[in-house]
């Protein structure tokens, strides 16, 4: 939840209006912040929802010269997008500056403190529950403990994003609880897919992507990337949430499905395509990755259903 207003505040009688230019991603230079009209709602939790991966709890956004937060410990995930203005936040591995734009991913069960210098930000903040939450961060590399990057969704985005969820939040119910998780799946995503990538990591994935079908080893494709095997598996990890075997896998059978729905070739070849030699033990693996057999998979998927061989 918010943590300077522990209930939330009255709720306007209609939503806010978006305001016609967005503040700045600049650092802070000046005595001022323009702030957006200030809102918090809060969404009773949905055993519906939490049993989809992700319950929305709350959102809401502010604007200022805020008051700190100290020393605080969440029992919910929480986000909270910076999207002009700087400050502090502090975890347990230290004190780190914040520049907008930027953005806090709040674990639950870790103390934290954080607040704008005295100019003030602009913040706008998602409170969160649910085995996505653990899903996302492990298929981005996020990794464990908070996390603070620089970044964000693009500012007509973010401003779609919670000038939504500020109508759900407006009339409380089923339908709403369902929108507002929807949309932090939106902002999860947008964040996530913003984050920066390190060039070296992007080419050691590109590498493997590029001879997903060859018959090499751990120690061949880190050789080919430039970097040693332990520093290969690591960054492949936090590219992918994968290892370097799933993501080889991966990419041979997401190709293959291109194939199969887009191309006459007879299974066997596109086993062949993918790496795989043995038509066989393509289609087991492919049938148990994918959860349907080849040949089902391509009459699912081709709208041109004369297909010239199936074999």
């Amino acid at each position: 939840m918010d943590p300077r207003t522990p209930t939330p505040s009255p709720l306007p009688a209609e939503p806010p209006a978006v305001p016609s230019t967005e503040p700045s991603n600049e650092p802070s230079t000046g005595p001022s912040v323009a702030p957006p009209r200030e809102w918090a709602h809060y969404l009773p939790a949905s055993p519906a929802l939490r049993e989809t991966g992700l319950a929305c709890l709350g959102a809401g956004e502010q604007s200022g010269p805020l008051p700190p937060l100290a020393e605080r410990v969440l029992s919910r995930h929480a986000l909270v997008l910076v999207s002009s203005g700087a400050g502090t936040f502090t975890d347990p591995a230290g004190t780190h500056p914040v520049t907008a734009p930027a953005w806090i991913w709040l674990e639950p069960g870790t103390p934290h403190s954080y607040g704008p210098d005295a100019h003030g930000w602009t913040e706008h903040w998602v409170l969160f529950e649910g085995v996505g939450a653990r899903t996302y961060r492990s298929h981005s590399g996020v990794g464990d403990g908070h996390v603070l990057r620089r970044g964000g969704p693009e500012p007509a985005e973010r401003a779609e994003i919670f000038a939504a969820l500020h109508r759900a939040g407006s009339v409380p119910g089923r339908r709403a609880q369902l929108h507002a998780s929807s949309l932090v799946h939106r902002l999860l995503g947008a964040l996530l897919g913003d984050a920066e990538e390190d060039p070296q990591r992007t080419s050691v994935t590109h590498t493997v992507l590029a001879t997903a079908t060859e018959d090499l080893s751990v120690a061949q494709r880190a050789a080919l990337s430039g970097v040693g095997v332990d520093e290969f598996r690591a960054q492949i990890r936090r590219a992918t949430g994968l290892t370097p075997h799933e993501f080889v896998l991966t990419t041979r059978f997401s190709r293959a499905q291109e194939l199969l729905a887009r191309s006459d070739l007879p299974i066997w070849q596109v086993a062949a395509e993918v790496g795989i030699d043995d038509a066989s033990y393509f289609t087991r693996l492919f049938t148990r990755r994918i959860g349907v057999a080849p040949r089902t998979f391509r009459h699912e998927q081709r709208r041109d259903r004369a297909v010239t061989s199936e074999t």
